[in-house]
């Protein structure tokens, strides 16, 4: 009997961030601060369904919105947005990110952590900070900006400090990727002053200073910048460059991704203004891209495809055109803007800015990918979005592979049938080799000639047919995918 080779599987990255931060009337997890265990535990179940079934393959979980935790670390206190209070943790007791590695790989998705690195406290945060917050252990890392509270990027021990935090997460948790997005130095602020112009009183808006004085007078200075914003990238480029060695240290295979600004200075491209993140908020970002401080950049594309400048198009053209590392250029998207207020955006508009983005990668022979902000907005209003972007995801996706993080390629998987199961058909896979395996593809063709594709850890090596959506298949195929997402051959047999 010859054997049908399984469908090329296609790669593609479809993320979604998820956070408890409210935003367009969405919060994605927890929805609500204080909810017992069980029923936090029952949301993230649902939310990791429905990314799995709309057909994404990677959800970014935040994990540290300011100087908290939505898990348990010496490094900061618990989250109030998870219990109500800081510091204090669920109870009964249980690790909410471990709970969502977990649940996340069953499902076959991927787990990035989102940490926010510099944000100290939330403007509208009510309640009383843990004394173990850092605007109460260190107050003097910590600064005053306007609305915003802020950590001090320019203080070396509070960056270590921060640098610390992250890693710790890749030292103790499975995750799959480490991410921050555009809060670097806090965005600029401004208040009303009221001056004499020729004799008359005239309200003017006033941009504030980042109240750093300290700090470039004892680091800045001393190391000879002339230039104060030059020292404040400076110290951004040193967090970044630091995060992305350190991840690699403890295991490189983790990845590394970046979610700036979409703008990285007004001006360019040609034609392109707006907000000037580089001068800013000091966040250079295309020199982090060049450097191959990452393993991918989500530049923030937040504008539609008929919108002024053109800005979507020529932006996202011009960050590939800057890839000369050729890591990843995977743009985020405003999803939830289809429900935003006074002007949504049609839902048509998202699946056509998948499909532009896509004619992007194949121009430059990439990888395509795309980050939605947010999960919750795509399974809103009865799943609108889910059903605009179904036939774009038709096609289960595989995450691309990252060959220079290793490029070591499996050996096709051992299977052996379990001759003793009744019922539906069970088999067992091993890896054909010593090269770790990170995923099981599992591909299963029914009588109907139809073939299913599924995802699972490579720490289940007894495997049902059943749990694959064909109890008892003509042929199952399994293959490999390493560490760093390399495929091994497929081995195919009729059970």
């Amino acid at each position: 009997m010859s054997l049908e080779p399984p469908p090329i599987v296609p790669r593609e990255f479809r993320a979604a961030w998820a956070t408890p931060i409210w935003d367009r009337g969405f919060r994605d997890w927890p929805s609500v601060a204080g909810l017992t265990p069980d029923s936090q535990r029952a949301e993230l179940r649902t939310l990791l369904d429905h990314a799995s079934a709309i057909g994404l393959n990677a959800v970014i979980l935040h994990v540290r919105l300011a100087g908290d935790a939505l898990y348990p670390t010496p490094y900061a206190p618990w989250s109030a947005f998870l219990t109500g209070t800081s510091g204090q943790g669920p109870s009964p007791s249980y690790d909410p990110l471990a709970y969502a590695i977990d649940q996340a790989h069953a499902r076959g998705l991927q787990l990035h952590a989102w940490f926010n690195p510099f944000r100290a406290m939330l403007p509208n945060f009510a309640g009383k900070a843990a004394k173990s917050h850092v605007t109460r252990a260190h107050p003097d890392w910590v600064r005053k900006y306007g609305t915003q509270t802020w950590i001090d990027p320019g203080n070396p021990a509070a960056r270590k400090y921060v640098l610390e935090t992250m890693l710790d997460v890749v030292k103790r948790y499975d995750v799959d990727g480490i991410h921050i997005d555009d809060y670097f130095y806090p965005y600029r602020e401004s208040r009303t002053v009221v001056r004499r112009v020729r004799g008359r009183r005239v309200r003017q808006r006033v941009d504030l200073e980042f109240p750093d004085e300290s700090t470039w007078r004892k680091y800045g200075k001393p190391q000879g910048f002339s230039s104060r914003d030059a020292w404040r990238r400076a110290n951004i480029d040193d967090f970044v460059q630091s995060l992305y060695r350190g991840v690699k240290a403890i295991k490189p295979s983790v990845l590394v991704g970046i979610a700036p600004f979409g703008i990285w200075k007004s001006g360019t491209p040609q034609g392109v203004r707006g907000l000037d993140a580089y001068d800013e908020i000091f966040a250079d970002s295309r020199r982090w891209l060049t450097e191959g401080w990452l393993d991918y950049i989500a530049p923030q594309l937040y504008w539609p495809l008929d919108g002024v400048e053109d800005r979507f198009r020529a932006l996202d053209t011009w960050w590939r055109k800057e890839n000369s590392q050729d890591r990843y250029v995977w743009p985020a998207i405003y999803t939830s803007h289809v429900y935003g207020g006074r002007d949504p955006w049609p839902p048509a508009e998202i699946a056509d800015e998948i499909q532009v983005l896509r004619q992007s990668s194949a121009a430059t022979a990439a990888p395509p990918g795309h980050v939605h902000f947010r999960l919750a907005a795509l399974f809103a209003d009865g799943d609108k979005l889910a059903t605009e972007l179904s036939e774009m995801y038709r096609d289960r996706a595989l995450v691309p592979a990252f060959p220079w993080l290793g490029d070591a390629r499996p050996a096709a998987p051992v299977i052996t049938i379990d001759s003793s199961a009744t019922g539906a058909a069970q088999f067992n896979v091993v890896p054909g080799d010593s090269v770790r395996v990170r995923w099981w593809l599992i591909q299963t063709r029914g009588k109907d000639g139809v073939w299913i594709t599924n995802l699972r850890p490579s720490g289940e090596a007894r495997l049902a047919a059943g749990a694959f959506g064909t109890s008892n298949p003509d042929e199952i195929a399994v293959t490999a995918i390493g560490l760093t997402g390399i495929a091994s051959a497929a081995t195919v047999i009729a059970p």
